[in-house]
């Protein structure tokens, strides 16, 4: 018996085609049917039917574009439209779209759509089972697509294993286990361009399915740039499934070495789990990040013992001692100090274990840092890419140790200075660019990728003044100048200036240059009248 769903806004239209035909004697079954395109998707996902009867003229996702979308997950899934006269000119999309039939909802008949619905049954009949028996390899792999992604949606577990089932996947046993292949990235991209992740990824993929073949009961699947490895498994007294999976791990992880020179960091649960739990369990390990400071091979024998495996909150400015001498380092092309640097930054983390995308994101200032201070030319950000997608710490400190060196190998002309008067000629760029803002020391630590609070001291060292004042003065210096030479208005002047309230400009004019803009310009009128 074939499922069918129906898709339709009109809510008395379903009725008028549920009541219209014999279903059961065309050995057809109603799995659902809704009127709206949004749960259309969602319903398609939990009941996977074989035949979808939609209007056309839906709103949100018409009824084509739900059609595509059916197909992207379900390749063999038959589609007939409905639509009314004034939808014909979808004719040529439906056409295209290769659906069974085409049609008019005002002059439907029974016979009509019970002829549509027997063309689509003999086409899928046509087709044979399993569905990958005659789909091509490229079909195969968007089908077990559709199945992960049902997987980590935690569609139900019998829609599921039917549909594994399908695919000649037998998940027969209650328990799973589930494995997290990564690329570690800076192994990639000494042998591999960026663009080529996703081809590499693939291929992968490809040695995992092959080894999968001689281990029972383990399914590999792509899920963009990484690996997911699912393991379904019985218990018994000998206990040998942990170690089974383990020794898949392994050899997938040697062959991806022998063929691809790559290393892969890997995390496992080895928690007995069910089928409607593996999506949250993916989620949540994606997401923290547990094997960070495991050197890339983790096992979680236990999912409840992660909540006490957590991370520290990585305080502000825990890097800023180290940034001079990395900058001397930088400076002096000193590989060796910096590699010694990284090393010390690295060993800090793992003692302290900081969160990992804070951590992350703290060597990520860092090293814009040293480009703002060092590089001569627009930065290349294929690193901080793979930076931001680093499993591991030392896939983290091995990168940023390379960045490092790059800066120092390339550094620009003129760095000595930079060192020498630390920033203050980019900090007053900054303002010339920004005369019309209201620019704070947070707008400028973060265009110099510092932290806020580490600027504000530093800026004070810097000038003997906080950067407020700083400002204020330096635009003062500017009004000033321009009232002696310029015929603007003071509104527009102090608009020019970052100031909208004439009031306040006038104030604060008045600290730093010690009158008032009207004394300041009736005094050099008189300068210039007494010339």
């Amino acid at each position: 018996m074939f499922k069918v769903m129906l898709i339709d806004d009109d809510v008395p239209m379903l009725k008028v085609l549920k009541q219209m035909i014999d279903w059961d004697a065309l050995q057809l079954h109603i799995v659902g049917s809704t009127y709206s395109s949004a749960k259309a998707l969602h319903m398609f996902q939990e009941t996977w039917p074989d035949i979808v009867v939609t209007d056309i003229g839906l709103p949100q996702k018409n009824g084509i574009e739900l059609a595509e979308a059916f197909r992207g997950m379900k390749p063999d899934t038959r589609v007939i439209f409905l639509t009314c006269h004034e939808d014909f000119h979808y004719a040529q999309q439906a056409i295209k779209l290769n659906a069974d039939d085409y049609l008019l909802k005002d002059q439907l008949t029974a016979a009509q759509l019970e002829q549509s619905l027997q063309k689509s049954i003999r086409l899928l009949r046509s087709k044979g089972t399993p569905l990958v028996h005659k789909s091509s390899n490229y079909n195969s792999d968007l089908f077990k697509q559709g199945l992960i992604q049902r997987v980590l949606d935690g569609v139900h577990p019998e829609t599921m294993r039917e549909y594994a089932a399908g695919l000649g996947i037998s998940w027969q046993y209650p328990w799973f286990m589930m494995g997290i292949a990564h690329l570690h990235y800076a192994t990639f991209e000494r042998l591999y361009v960026q663009g080529n992740v996703p081809l590499i990824a693939y291929a992968v993929y490809n040695i995992a399915v092959e080894l999968a073949s001689s281990y029972e009961g383990i399914t590999p699947f792509m899920e963009q740039d990484h690996l997911i490895v699912l393991y379904n498994y019985r218990l018994n007294l000998a206990g040998n499934a942990c170690s089974h999976f383990r020794d898949y791990l392994r050899e997938l992880r040697s062959r991806t070495e022998q063929f691809l020179k790559l290393r892969l960091n890997i995390s496992a649960v080895t928690d007995k789990m069910e089928l409607a739990a593996l999506g949250s369990c993916y989620h949540q390990m994606i997401r923290h990040k547990y094997e960070f400071y495991e050197n890339g091979n983790f096992t979680a024998a236990d999912m409840q013992l992660l909540v006490q495996n957590m991370f520290l909150p990585l305080p502000q400015g825990t890097l800023d001692g180290m940034k001079a001498e990395l900058e001397r380092a930088v400076l002096g092309n000193d590989l060796s100090a910096i590699r010694e640097l990284a090393a010390s930054i690295g060993h800090m983390a793992k003692e302290k274990r900081f969160e990992p995308a804070e951590f992350i994101q703290e060597i990520t200032m860092l090293l814009r840092r040293m480009d703002v201070i060092f590089a001569g030319k627009k930065t290349d950000e294929t690193r901080y890419g793979y930076l931001r997608a680093a499993r591991t710490l030392d896939d983290c400190m091995e990168l940023a140790e390379r960045q490092l060196a790059h800066i120092a190998q390339h550094q620009q002309k003129g760095a000595v200075r930079a060192i020498q008067e630390p920033k203050l000629q980019v900090i007053q760029q900054f303002i010339d660019q920004h005369l019309a803002d209201n620019i704070t020391s947070i707008d400028i630590a973060r265009y110099l990728y510092l932290n806020s609070s580490y600027f504000s001291r530093y800026f004070k060292r810097l000038t003997g003044v906080n950067f407020t004042d700083y400002v204020h003065q330096y635009k003062m210096g500017i009004a000033a100048k321009m009232m002696k030479s310029s015929a603007q208005t003071l509104e527009s002047l102090a608009m020019g200036l970052g100031y909208s309230d004439r009031t306040y400009f006038s104030k604060v004019f008045k600290k730093y240059i010690g009158m008032t803009p009207s004394e300041y310009k009736a005094k050099h009128a008189v300068s210039k009248t007494a010339r």
